[in-house]
C-alpha cells in the first residue's frame, strides 16, 4: 500500500482549518484536492481526492494519521483506487502541504521517493 510518513508532529488542526483545494494539471493528468475532514479526537483527517489521467476520474480519500512524533499519509482503506501514477503523486501533493507547514519535519519511511519533490 503507498504510504509515506513525516517524521515530526503535524499540527492536524491548523492543517485543517488552512486547508484550500488544490488542482494540477499536465498533459493527460488532473489531479485535485477537495474537501478535508477531521476527527473528532483530532487524530485523522480525511482528503478527498480525484485522479484523472487518460480514463474515468478516480476518486479516493487520502488518510492523515496524525501520532506524536509521526504522521501516516496513505489511501485510506475504505476506498480503492487503482494505485496509478496520479494516485500516488496526490499522496506526496498533501505530505508535501503538510511539511510546507511545518519545515522542521522529514519524510521518513516511504514507498513513494520518486514522487516526494
Amino acid at each position: 500500500m503507498p504510504h509515506i510518513v513525516l517524521d515530526g508532529t503535524v499540527d492536524g488542526e491548523r492543517f485543517f482549518e488552512s486547508f484550500l483545494s488544490t488542482q494540477e494539471r499536465s498533459e493527460g493528468e488532473i489531479l485535485k484536492t477537495q474537501d478535508i475532514y477531521i476527527s473528532r479526537d483530532r487524530k485523522m483527517l480525511l482528503i478527498e481526492a480525484i485522479a484523472i489521467e487518460d480514463g474515468p476520474p478516480q476518486r479516493f480519500f487520502i488518510q492523515a494519521s496524525l501520532k506524536d512524533n509521526r504522521t501516516t499519509v496513505r489511501i485510506y482503506p475504505g476506498t480503492d483506487p487503482v494505485k496509478t501514477g496520479g494516485v500516488k503523486k496526490m499522496l506526496a501533493i498533501v505530505a508535501k502541504l503538510m511539511r510546507d507547514q511545518h519545515p522542521e519535519i522529514n519524510y521518513g519511511a516511504t514507498n513513494l521517493k520518486e514522487f516526494l519533490r
